[in-house]
């Protein structure tokens, strides 16, 4: 492939890697029954967060299809559809985003609080 001035090509990746093996199963980290409690009383006010935000989704969006369902027909009244598209283009979304934050502020607040009692009770 080349004559005798042309430079010899390099390794420049490395030394060749022998095949990794898949790691072996990982032994559970020993847990105290506290760590047990504290994980339950974690998930449970979680799941109490996300499905009371659920419920104030429901309350607040479920009851658009009736008011919907009450407004004059579009096509008798042209303006129908844009006053549709604009509660929900501009007035459902900043529900949902008000919804999403409660829930995130809420769910972080959780997470901090089981960390504080978790350092509490290790001390």
């Amino acid at each position: 492939m080349g004559g005798p001035g042309t430079p010899r090509r390099e390794v420049v990746t490395g030394a060749p890697r022998t095949a990794r093996t898949a790691p072996g199963p990982v032994p559970p980290a020993r847990t105290r029954p506290q760590d047990a409690a504290l994980l339950r009383d974690l998930m449970r006010r979680q799941l109490r967060l996300g499905v009371l935000a659920f419920g104030m989704l429901v309350a607040v969006i479920g009851p658009l299809p009736l008011v919907f369902a009450a407004l004059p027909d579009p096509a008798v009244r042209p303006g129908g559809a844009l006053l549709v598209w604009a509660v929900l283009g501009v007035g459902a979304y900043p529900v949902l985003v008000v919804i999403g934050r409660w829930y995130v502020v809420r769910a972080e607040r959780a997470e901090r609080d089981a960390v504080d009692r978790d350092e509490g009770a290790r001390r």
